[in-house]
């Protein structure tokens, strides 16, 4: 099995590096560009026609929904395998109804990692046993993907809100007049909840589900 061109997106150096000797193993005759945001990613997908398109979403500066909706647009037939540190429990269901091919958790090994490859340059899709049945149970019940945030109360809805808005947790505990304690604990609850670890996976989530987040 061969192929032409293969675009590696990740704004970690070693990350690529790890990804690209898996791809030069697996095909030898291939031709890896690397990409380190989305602009570069756009500007190297608009010059060149790729077989793979091997993407992180959380680089820097780089909304992933935006990226993936216009890698497809431009691009319709684009074979893109999601390489992330992310849930796939919350985001794989999200990207695949997108149109990607497949999601792979940073975490996987080597051996996977060429499955996946493989898989998404045949044109199947490749993810977890377990999004598979939820998308297919999807299918059938005809439902949408189960928004996270439906999980929090009202109140660690609000206080979802207050931190993407870039409040800090002092001041989110003057505005709700609660304990600081408190406040801690609703952020601990909305992290465990969401199965995310940073501001920046809350803030990724928030957008990829569409979180009404002006009004508070």
């Amino acid at each position: 099995m061969g192929t032409n061109r293969v675009l590696i997106a990740d704004d970690h150096t070693i990350v690529r590096s790890g990804i690209k000797l898996i791809i030069q193993d697996l095909l030898p005759s291939t031709v890896i560009d690397e990409a380190s945001n989305g602009d570069e990613v756009i500007s190297c997908v608009k010059k060149n026609d790729y077989e793979l398109i091997v993407l992180d979403i959380n680089m820097p500066d780089t909304d992933s929904i935006t990226l993936v909706t216009n890698l497809l647009a431009y691009r319709e037939h684009s074979r893109i395998l999601i390489y992330s540190m992310n849930s796939e429990e919350l985001y794989a269901k999200r990207f695949i109804k997108l149109g990607v091919l497949g999601y792979l958790n940073k975490e996987s090994r080597a051996e996977e990692i060429r499955r996946a490859i493989t898989c998404v340059l045949k044109g199947d899709i490749y993810i977890s046993k377990k999004v598979r049945k939820d998308l297919s149970e999807d299918m059938l019940s005809k439902k949408g993907a189960d928004n996270p945030f439906e999980r929090l109360s009202d109140r660690e809805i609000q206080t979802v809100k207050y931190l993407l808005h870039g409040y800090s947790l002092l001041e989110i505990k003057k505005i709700l007049n609660i304990h600081s304690s408190t406040v801690g604990t609703y952020k601990t609850r909305i992290f465990e909840k969401l199965k995310i670890k940073t501001l920046r996976e809350l803030d990724e989530l928030a957008r990829m589900y569409q979180l009404e987040i002006s009004k508070l």
